[in-house]
């Protein structure tokens, strides 16, 4: 989501400088978040979650939990950010899959028009099996995963050995240079 709201410049001369509200807003009811929906939609982008927070506070006077902000990001789809471990359990369960049927295929994700690094998925895989918490029954049908695409990858590409055969060049020294011409011949 982009938003119309910009974030404010810092002046290079006064950049440590903030403005301190002596009164904090704390809001009780959903409506009370909507005045600040552009301007934490702004921040979430490229903030974490605490550091949102924090400048919601000294800037603009706002306080709320963390869990409050948790719920209002998720009523707003922002909860959106980081993968979670429903979306990687299925990305694990839908590799398998696809490498029992063809162990050489490979598989690339792309969850909210990103794409996810397999190194990503396998260190997921990875952590998950130590702790026991990687359980993929087949059996059981998963809720699939919004916004989530899989395909295999293209192949990288490769030149053709007959073009590398046919373009290769002498080594240095391999032909012998000219060092006069007499009119009748080189002389070497």
């Amino acid at each position: 989501m982009t938003s119309s709201y910009k974030l404010p410049r810092p002046s290079p001369h006064a950049s440590h400088i903030r403005i301190r509200y002596s009164k904090m807003f704390r809001p009780s009811k959903s409506q009370d978040w909507e005045p600040y929906r552009e301007i934490i939609a702004a921040l979430y982008e490229i903030m974490k979650l605490k550091d949102v927070m924090l400048e919601m506070q000294l800037s603009h006077g706002f306080k709320a939990t963390e869990k409050q902000y948790k719920t209002q990001l998720k009523k707003w789809n922002l909860d959106t950010k980081y993968i979670k471990a429903s979306e990687y359990l299925a990305m694990v369960k839908i590799k398998r899959e696809r490498e029992a049927a063809n162990p050489s295929k490979q598989t690339q994700f792309v969850l909210r028009g990103r794409l996810v690094e397999n190194k990503d998925i396998t260190r997921f895989e990875k952590r998950a099996s130590k702790k026991g918490t990687l359980q993929l029954d087949e059996d059981e049908d998963d809720e699939p995963v919004e916004d989530l695409r899989y395909e295999t990858p293209p192949p990288e590409f490769q030149y053709p050995s007959v073009l590398y055969q046919a373009t290769q060049y002498p080594a240095p020294g391999q032909y012998q240079e000219y060092q006069a011409y007499d009119g009748t011949h080189y002389t070497y």
